[in-house]
């Protein structure tokens, strides 16, 4: 078997200029002009202090024009009110609405603001520093920002500093601010040292304050103790939902029932006499009931909650109502059903459009050939009622996988297999059963080295993000016939050590448990596994 060694490294990220359309038709003819406008004076000049006049003044060695000003030029700290931005010749003008700050120090980063008005080119990383007060602040804070989940690094981020004082996040504007670029980079110049708490998100209403519902965001819990310049900070954006969870509606149809709720919940439990059958909708905000055989008012008792662990516990009444619901068309899979020889194991997962009322498990089996079938028992499957699926995980005889052996294997539902809430029949399925034969398959096999006590790797599917294989708090893993494609490592420091990852909570100031992703020589996130290869062994340290 032939193998490939790869190593565990850092990504490393370089700094990209953003790029830039125009908005004016430029003169036609001559070359091509590639210089951007250099600066020439400004008032104030660079790093001047007790600068007392309200308005700012640039110069350039040729006509300017400014590209979306108020999002391109970054003005840290952020004035009071708005501030104008005009141009004349090869002049830039800014003008606040309010008179600086005193003894503040003012950073302005252009980034694209300002362009020449032939080809659109922008000064290189021009930036004007000025003080109101006696001295100019000089520390630094930089670092990047990435998808936590994704482990890629996420442009046009703003990055927020706030003084470590009581501040409320989705409120208040922060002292300092800047964004990433396209690696995800970001330098905040100019700073006062202090005590400091740093967020990072997406700011899309561009009102520099976190909007929970819509935007991405991360943050460190610990304050920034800024005496000297820190270069090391890695903030990790999430994508969560911090409002408090509600109950939005109870929409009674016939004997049907349906609850939607503010956001989306991960779990909820229902407790009512007499029962009724509940299940998640396509969209995990909604819920249905059904009631068939109740009174025509039952009282529910109704406990959800979302995945920062909020919690709702709320009780109310459903009813049968003389609006006919819409019954919609029964929808049934047998999954993709696969066996790994080394254990002989059948696993599939079969999903529904609706819950079932009935499972008749002598019509759901495996067929060898037209003679030999082997029963799916109740010892094999696991019925899920909300999630509306069916787990199955069967050990199969080792001896159908020897050395000479290549059976051809279904997994066969008859007709009638299941019945729905509705009273629908399932039609008649079925599917191929996959054989991981190892010739035609790939090996991993990795080693960890930590003083982490709780943690979990996890072999993914790049394509479809399908955990393949996993250990928690182990420091050996191999993973034998795995079907050749592109994957990655990801590694996440179960803080709490509950065996899963934890999204945090930005109310309570709790930081999501960390992720990181294994990264080749070559810097890239992913790998291939062939057929007949062994990735490995691969030395994991952190």
């Amino acid at each position: 078997m032939k193998r490939l060694f790869l190593q565990l490294i850092a990504p490393a990220f370089l700094v990209l200029l953003w790029g830039a359309c125009a908005n004016i038709r430029t003169p036609s003819g001559g070359p091509k002009d590639k210089r951007p406008p250099k600066l020439v004076s400004s008032k104030p000049a660079a790093n001047q202090i007790n600068y007392k006049s309200l308005s700012v003044e640039l110069t350039f060695n040729e006509t300017i024009k400014l590209n979306n000003p108020k999002e391109e030029i970054i003005i840290s700290p952020s004035p009071a009110k708005d501030i104008e931005f005009t141009t004349k010749g090869n002049k830039v003008l800014i003008l606040p609405k309010t008179p600086w700050k005193d003894s503040t120090t003012y950073s302005i980063l252009f980034r694209e603001g300002v362009q020449d008005i032939t080809e659109s080119n922008s000064p290189t990383n021009l930036k004007l520093a000025f003080s109101t007060g006696p001295w100019i602040d000089s520390l630094m804070l930089s670092g990047n920002a990435f998808d936590l989940i994704a482990g890629q690094p996420k442009e046009k981020i703003t990055v927020a500093v706030y003084s470590a004082d009581t501040f409320d996040i989705f409120n208040d504007t922060p002292s300092y601010f800047t964004k990433t670029d396209k690696r995800g980079n970001f330098v905040l110049e100019n700073i006062r040292a202090g005590q400091y708490k740093i967020y990072a998100f997406e700011d899309k209403n561009k009102n520099l304050k976190v909007e929970s519902r819509a935007e991405m965001y991360g943050f460190l819990t610990r304050p920034i103790d800024l005496k000297a310049n820190i270069d090391t900070l890695n903030l990790g954006l999430v994508r969560l939902d911090s409002k408090p969870l509600k109950l939005s509606t109870i929409r009674n149809i016939g004997n049907v029932t349906r609850l939607r709720f503010s956001k989306y919940i991960t779990n909820y439990t229902i407790h009512s006499t007499p029962e009724v059958i509940s299940a998640f909708n396509d969209n995990e905000t909604e819920i249905t009931l059904w009631n068939p055989d109740g009174p025509d008012s039952t009282e529910i008792r109704l406990t959800a909650a979302d995945s920062l662990d909020n919690s709702l516990d709320t009780t109310f009444y459903i009813k049968h109502t003389s609006i006919k619901p819409v019954i919609e068309k029964f929808i049934s899979t047998l999954g993709n059903p696969i066996v790994n020889p080394e254990n002989s194991r059948l696993v599939t997962q079969l999903k529904f459009s609706k819950p079932l009322s009935t499972i008749t498990l002598d019509s759901l089996y495996i067929q060898l050939d037209s003679t030999s079938r082997f029963p799916i028992t109740q010892e094999d499957f696991i019925y899920n009622t909300q999630r509306k699926q069916i787990s199955i995980s069967k050990e199969l005889n080792k001896k159908l996988f020897g050395a000479e052996q290549d059976p051809r294997l279904t997994l066969i539902a008859k007709r009638s297999f299941v019945i729905s809430m509705d009273s629908d029949t399932s039609k008649a399925m079925s599917a191929p059963i996959t054989i991981l034969w190892p010739e035609e398959n790939g090996t991993l096999s990795l080693q960890v080295n930590t003083k982490q006590k709780g943690y979990i790797i996890q072999l993914l599917d790049n394509s479809t993000r399908k955990v393949v294989a996993e250990i928690i708090n182990a420091n050996k893993l191999t993973a034998r016939n795995i079907p050749p494609a592109e994957y990655q490592i990801r590694i996440i420091i179960d803080s709490n050590q509950n065996k899963k990852w934890d999204a945090g909570n930005i109310i309570k100031g709790i930081e999501p448990e960390k992720i990181f992703y294994y990264h080749t020589p070559e810097g890239t996130a992913t790998f291939p596994i062939r057929a007949n290869w062994e990735v490995g062994p691969l030395q994991i340290q952190f």
